[in-house]
């Protein structure tokens, strides 16, 4: 008999064997002992405290790592719950399709144009090798703005053979004219952050992909600290690629993103990863009682997005968890979202020009991230804000503040006591 496999009907049988093994135990656990994780609900208004155990810690750091939610918590518990028992009958289901139907609502993005990956640079890093890349004599276009992380795949491509484009930001931006010069015909990729995590800043995405596009040039965006924070449609962008991971602005945790193939990119990609989750039909010709093949086993990959690139197991701890934030952010809504952060941010920008401070973040820009450039910040403030119980991001030489729903007025005042006057 062959053994059919769909990517849907594995997890079943994974679960069905599992409940399986669970009923030879002489003493199951009751089902009654296995609650279903609460439904997320969205606070009446922001700033939102209550949904967060952060005591009176100021934390100004959701750009780094965002909190866990008590309702991500509790999501999580059930999900431990069910690991360690595996009651029978067990009610529990890990919401893996959920979840993306939910990220991909999020950004405007279909399902199948979505699948899970271990992290941002591991998305990256496989759009990059599945359009041939390195190649000698292709070119690539990206700029200062884009995740530090990524500068050393770029330099690889560079010594690889390929031309790599350095678009230089200009008064803390990346200007049109400039990507303009920079894209011309033949450039194989386009690849930048949208949101930049250096200072805020953030692309007009359709625009670069319209020019793009008309050279032939595909685009891939860095998401991370635009989705859940910002509005993202990936479909009204045009853009072709586009990854997170999500313990930023997702509320989720390491371990696990998401990566986005626009249907129509998809011609343009070679085969380069061969993982079981993207596999749409299985017969194997070697197990007892199998069909006799010429193979030892026939296969098909899905032509999604996880056909292309889906591997083997992700965290379903993670899952767990954006199943109960991704219901938060949807309710709450990425507009009332950014509105809070907007309504912080300036505070921040105000306060910290008149302190004296050199502000990296244009002042136009509508992210929940502020940066200001100061010569030997870690030396003079690390101490000093881990003194007033206050969480942000402080580097050598330059700070950066960033907020999310549960901060609050007072909470950026208490900041801007505590940095003083430059």
């Amino acid at each position: 008999m062959n053994m059919k496999l769909t990517r849907r009907n594995y997890l079943a049988l994974s679960a069905a064997a599992l409940t399986g093994a669970a009923a030879c135990r002489s003493q199951a656990v009751s089902e009654t002992t296995q609650p279903v994780p609460p439904a997320a609900s969205a606070p009446t208004s922001l700033p939102d405290r209550s949904s967060f155990s952060l005591g009176s810690v100021v934390y100004l750091n959701a750009g780094s790592q965002h909190p866990i939610s008590n309702q991500a918590h509790a999501s999580l518990e059930a999900y431990m719950r069910h690991r360690e028992t595996h009651p029978v009958p067990d009610p529990y289901s890990l919401n893996s399709e959920g979840v993306i139907e939910k990220f991909a609502r999020l950004v405007n993005a279909d399902p199948d144009e979505i699948t899970f990956v271990q992290s941002t640079t591991a998305g990256e890093q496989m759009i990059v090798k599945s359009l041939g890349l390195p190649e000698a004599g292709a070119k690539v276009v990206t700029d200062t703005l884009h995740f530090f992380g990524s500068f050393p795949l770029y330099g690889e491509l560079e010594k690889s053979g390929c031309e790599v484009a350095w678009v230089k930001a200009r008064d803390g931006r990346i200007a049109l004219e400039d990507m303009d010069k920079a894209i011309t015909p033949g450039t194989r990729l386009v690849s930048l952050s949208l949101v930049s995590t250096f200072n805020g800043f953030e692309h007009d995405l359709k625009a670069v992909c319209d020019l793009a596009h008309s050279r032939g040039a595909l685009v891939y965006a860095d998401i991370i600290h635009a989705a859940g924070c910002v509005p993202v449609d990936l479909h009204a962008s045009g853009v072709d690629f586009a990854c997170c991971a999500s313990y930023k602005w997702l509320m989720g945790d390491f371990g696990l993103g998401f990566l986005y193939v626009r249907r129509g990119a998809m011609g343009e990609l070679k085969r380069t990863n061969f993982g079981y989750y993207g596999i749409s039909e299985f017969a194997t010709h070697m197990y007892p009682f199998d069909a006799p093949g010429d193979t030892m086993v026939d296969y098909t990959f899905s032509d999604d997005a996880a056909g292309w690139f889906a591997l083997g197991t992700h965290s379903h701890t993670t899952i767990a968890m954006l199943d109960a934030s991704l219901d938060y952010i949807l309710e709450t809504g990425v507009d009332a979202i950014q509105a809070h952060a907007v309504s912080l941010t300036n505070r921040l920008k105000e306060g910290l020009a008149s302190q004296g401070f050199d502000l990296a973040t244009p002042a136009e820009t509508r992210t929940p991230i502020v940066t200001c450039i100061y010569d030997g910040a870690y030396a003079k403030l690390n101490d000093k804000m881990k003194a007033e119980g206050i969480v942000t991001t402080v580097s050598r030489n330059r700070f950066r503040p960033t907020v999310s729903v549960f901060n609050t007025r007072d909470d950026i005042d208490a900041f801007l006591t505590a940095v003083g006057t430059a």
